[in-house]
Parts: C-alpha cells; structure tokens; sequence
C-alpha cells in the first residue's frame, strides 16, 4: 500500500498486488465506521489495473488498519472451513 495523497480528512492510495476484489472489500468494511464519510476504489490506469482507494472522514489511518484487520480476520475464518470441508 502506498499513499499518493494525504489531506486533512482525506487519504488516497495505491493498493498494488491486488486485485479491484480486495479494494471493493476494503471500501465497504470502511463505509461500516461512523467515522468514514466516503470511500471508493477506482484503477489508477486500465492497463496497468492498480486500484487506488479515497477515503475521507476522521481517524483514517486508523480506520484503515482496522478494516485490514477485519477483512484479514473473515479471511483467515473462511479458510479455516475450506479446510474443515
């Protein structure tokens, strides 16, 4: 992950070595906090398919280490009953 843009309120970075998927993912796990007011996931160029994220509110480095955390957990869980299956 790296940060192209940081305002006051407002983030935006450069997700390489993933997938608009994962991005998606990490938009709406933002979009949960109280404290995100927008976020969204675009590609930074169509050939080269980096998405970059834009979030804006309060507290957002913090908001966005926990949404990782979060989407970390339920992956780590669904593999776990891949696994069991």
């Amino acid at each position: 992950m790296k940060i192209l843009e940081e305002e006051r309120g407002s983030i935006k970075m450069l997700l390489e070595r993933f997938d608009q998927g994962y991005a998606n993912a990490l938009v709406e796990k933002l979009l949960e906090s109280k404290d995100i007011t927008f976020a969204s996931a675009l590609y930074d160029h169509p050939t080269k398919r980096n998405p970059v994220v834009t979030v804006k509110g309060k507290n957002l480095k913090k908001e966005i280490n926990s949404a990782i955390s979060s989407l970390e957990d339920e992956t780590h869980a669904f593999e776990e009953k891949l696994r069991k299956q």
